[in-house]
C-alpha cells in the first residue's frame, strides 16, 4: 500500500506548484506569471503564520479550552 502524502495545497495550485518545482523561482515567474507567483506567495505565507505563530498562540492563551 502506497504511503499518502498529507498536504495543504488545494488542488488548483499543484499545477503551479509543480511548474516552480520544476524549472525554479525566476522561469517559473515566468512561465506562470507574476500575479500568480505573488498569489503563491501570499497563500503560503499566511498559512504559515496561522499554522506556527497564530495556532500555537490561541492554543498557549487558552482560548480553545473555554
Amino acid at each position: 500500500m502506497a504511503k499518502r502524502k498529507f498536504t495543504l495545497t488545494p488542488a488548483f495550485l499543484k499545477g503551479y506548484v509543480a511548474v516552480f518545482r520544476e524549472k525554479g523561482l525566476k522561469e517559473g515567474i515566468k512561465t506562470v506569471g507574476m500575479p500568480v507567483a505573488f498569489g503563491l506567495f501570499m497563500f503560503f505565507l499566511i498559512k504559515g503564520v496561522v499554522l506556527y505563530i497564530l495556532l500555537p498562540y490561541l492554543i498557549a492563551k487558552g482560548v480553545f479550552s473555554g
